[in-house]
């Protein structure tokens, strides 16, 4: 039993505040390209995490071995490349196919220029903006995953599916 799990000191709802935080973060840093960055994929990843807590009721008992928890790894990078990595759009689930494509373009942009490489025409603070913004669709489409909005509080309690409204 693991009461102090990094996954479980959050539940979905509050991941996803922290997501939208994170963004919020970044959007005042982003003339700042690391940081930018570094706050967009911290978000994103936050926003899985969100997931992984909702993902049949983590608890305790199970945080340590459950395949599906841990399918993402662990950390919030970790939970990039492998939505990144995915080819198979049920390595998304429960996120539409398009996450991996968000995922990968998040995790091109390097949090620091290439050396050597002056790019004509980009608007400043390009990179962090796109980071930004691909940060935000991840997070979006995370809470519509779990019909909720970033900082709404969830309809029914974590790991319980919300009341069909028909």
């Amino acid at each position: 039993m693991n009461d102090d799990h990094w996954l479980l000191r959050l539940d979905a709802a509050a991941w996803l505040r922290a997501a939208a935080a994170e963004l919020s973060a970044g959007e005042r840093r982003v003339d700042h390209r690391r940081t930018a960055v570094t706050h967009a994929r911290r978000s994103a990843g936050m926003a899985l995490n969100a997931l992984l807590r909702a993902e049949a009721g983590a608890t305790p008992e199970t945080v340590d071995d459950d395949p599906a928890l841990l399918r993402w790894g662990r950390s919030y990078v970790d939970h990039l490349r492998a939505l990144a990595d995915a080819t198979d759009p049920a390595a998304c689930a429960p996120l539409p196919a398009r996450a991996a494509e968000l995922a990968r373009a998040l995790m091109a942009i390097g949090p620091t220029p290439p050396q050597g490489l002056v790019q004509l025409g980009a608007a400043p603070n390009a990179a962090g903006r796109q980071a930004l913004s691909l940060a935000g669709e991840l997070v979006a489409l995370a809470a519509a995953a779990l019909s909720l909005a970033p900082g709404q509080a969830p309809a029914a309690p974590s790991g319980e599916p919300p009341d069909d409204p028909e």
